[in-house]
């Protein structure tokens, strides 16, 4: 297993043998991350709940090492099984809790007894890290080594006494023991303006399904991940405490302590309603405080997501596939029809390569050299000219990005580095003096539609990797982006992406090192598993865009010419066949 999969097993599980340390019995229903209808994965099928197996007598030392390890994975009554496997004081120091951390690995570790069984070696490969407030990081291709120190009890059976240090508040799980154990799930919180919502995609362990929605809200009420924490605020004061929760009818009502008085009700409600309405049980949402209902924002005692779309950085205009625009062949832009592409009327002299549009019809791309970005109005009111030129001699610009804002992101790379620029709305391009990213060559970034998250293609080692990062404003208006957290370690290689929504990216990448051509993905930044995007012949893909709501379109070049390839159903996207037209290059939707 080469990521978090999500996992579809169906009613009848047949119990593990005895050694696995537990057995699987499906209950309930399971959710994913909350991503666009056409891509979320089923969030109904049923869950598998773990039952573990308590230890059996003359179990060796390796049996009881890893019957504790599988028996972890069930969270019924603080683990209780699990801990029949170790000694009264490695009980007693042993506190993972209702949010451990976790160390997950791509499979069972192998084990191996050293000192006559008072020692047992664990060793596995380490696949990611959950952290306790359920931040998911990629960590792919290294090796965990650890080991449990064990003796013989009263009975002449074998305990664990020593659980090793970085486990003590946390576990060692498989992947396939995550996929059951646990489930990826958004919490909404805004961005600093407060006027758009950014999702959080978090882990939460599953100890009863008809527990998940108060999971959920505590989750909420205690704050976006230590992460994202500096980028994004919660409109819940500090102390709001969640009183009750009930849900009937697919009405979920929500009781806060009194601290709630003191927040901004209507996004309060936004956060409440975003945050819930993911589970197949939560249709609308009622907030009460200190159990009266609250009306924000005079829109009724009852809500649903749609009540709160303008906080929605996926919204897209109409409700309909938004509007592709691409390079033509004769170098201007052109926008994209069902077979057929039209001039926009783009005035200026120089043509644009990787063109990038903001949500007001400005346009932005490279000179053919790839050292400037040139920039106008898409219609042809503001001419095409230079906003911004490399100022290292070998300097390459990275084709550029609008944020909501209506300011434009380009990374130029040199052989020593990278420096970020940012050229705000009707202002002159500004250095980024806090970017993380300065020691590395950057090939591509992409700033999300909430203005808060960025996804790079960075150089690593020789490698080229994706990675995603957080753009934190101070109130001094000083910007930093950094802490960027690798999200997949299935992608071996990465060429172009773009944001599908909120919740996921497209990347064109490569899963493994001998692939010859490159294969479009959809990656949910949360982590969890990659999925391939379309089927049939791309030729070699260039370049990828996509759009909330709209298909996914590439720039591939088939036999030396330049095609756009779409597929015909939205809805198909997983296995819609890619159809290719020699219509231009670049496509490009906002952002």
């Amino acid at each position: 297993m080469r990521s978090r999969r999500a996992v579809r097993i169906l009613g009848g599980v047949v119990a593990l043998a005895c050694l696995a340390g537990c057995a699987s019995v499906p209950s309930g229903g399971r959710v994913v991350s909350g991503r666009s209808a056409e891509r979320a994965e089923p969030i109904a099928e049923p869950y598998v709940r773990l039952v573990p197996v308590r230890p059996r007598h003359n179990w060796t030392p390796d049996d009881i090492v890893k019957g504790f390890l599988t028996a972890a994975a069930g969270f019924n009554n603080d683990h209780e099984v699990a801990r029949e496997y170790l000694t009264p004081t490695a009980n007693a120091s042993w506190r993972p809790g209702p949010r451990p951390e976790v160390i997950v690995t791509e499979s069972a570790p192998s084990l191996s007894q050293q000192n006559g069984g008072t020692l047992v070696q664990v060793a596995a490969t380490r696949l990611g890290h959950i952290a306790s407030d359920g931040q998911y990081t990629a960590q792919s291709g290294t090796t965990y080594v650890t080991s449990f120190g064990l003796v013989r009890d009263a009975n002449a059976q074998w305990r664990i006494n020593r659980v090793p240090t970085e486990l003590q508040r946390g576990l060692l799980l498989s992947g396939s023991d995550v996929d059951r154990a646990f489930r990826v799930l958004n919490l909404y919180f805004f961005e600093p303006d407060g006027n758009v919502l950014v999702p959080n995609g978090i882990s939460l362990p599953l100890v009863n399904r008809q527990e998940l929605p108060r999971q959920l809200v505590q989750a909420l009420l205690a704050g976006p991940t230590t992460w994202l924490k500096p980028a994004v605020r919660s409109f819940f004061p500090a102390g709001t405490r969640l009183r009750g929760i009930s849900i009937s009818e697919g009405i979920a009502t929500v009781d806060l302590s009194s601290e709630a008085h003191l927040g901004g009700e209507e996004r309060m409600a936004a956060q409440l309603t975003w945050t819930l309405q993911r589970l197949p049980e939560v249709r609308q949402v009622k907030m009460q405080i200190d159990g009266d209902t609250i009306d924000p924002g005079g829109l009724g005692q009852i809500q649903s997501a749609e009540e709160w779309e303008r906080f929605n950085s996926d919204t897209s205009r109409g409700r309909t596939e938004e509007i592709a625009y691409l390079r033509g062949a004769d170098g201007r832009p052109h926008q994209l029809l069902d077979n057929d592409a039209i001039a926009t009327g783009t005035k200026g002299d120089d043509h644009l390569y990787r063109p990038a549009l903001s949500s007001d019809r400005l346009i932005a791309g490279l000179d053919s050299a790839g050292d400037t970005v040139l920039s106008g109005d898409l219609l042809g009111g503001v001419p095409v000219r230079p906003v911004l030129e490399a100022q290292h001699p070998d300097g390459r610009l990275t084709p550029p990005s609008w944020d909501h804002r209506g300011a434009l992101w380009t990374v130029e790379s040199f052989r020593t580095g990278s420096t970020l620029w940012v050229r705000p709305e009707g202002r002159q391009p500004i250095r980024v003096a806090r970017w993380e990213l300065s020691g590395h060559e950057v090939l591509a970034l992409r700033v999300a539609r909430d203005g808060v998250r960025v996804a790079v293609i960075v150089k690593i080692g020789g490698s080229r990797q994706l990675r995603l990062g957080r753009i934190v404003r101070s109130a001094g208006g000083v910007i930093e982006v950094g802490r960027f957290l690798p999200i997949s370690s299935e992608l071996v290689d990465a060429v172009d992406l773009a944001w599908s929504d909120s919740s996921a990216l497209a990347v064109l990448g490569r899963t493994k090192a001998t692939a010859t051509q490159v294969t479009p993905y959809s990656v949910p930044v949360s982590g969890g598993s990659i999925t391939p995007i379309g089927s049939g012949i791309l030729g070699e893909a260039k370049s990828i865009t996509a759009a909330p709501n709209s298909r996914i379109i590439i720039g591939a070049e088939n036999n030396g010419k330049n095609s756009i390839c779409r597929q015909s159903n939205l809805r198909e996207w997983r296995f819609g066949e890619w159809n290719c037209d020699p219509l231009g290059s670049d496509p490009t939707y906002w952002g």
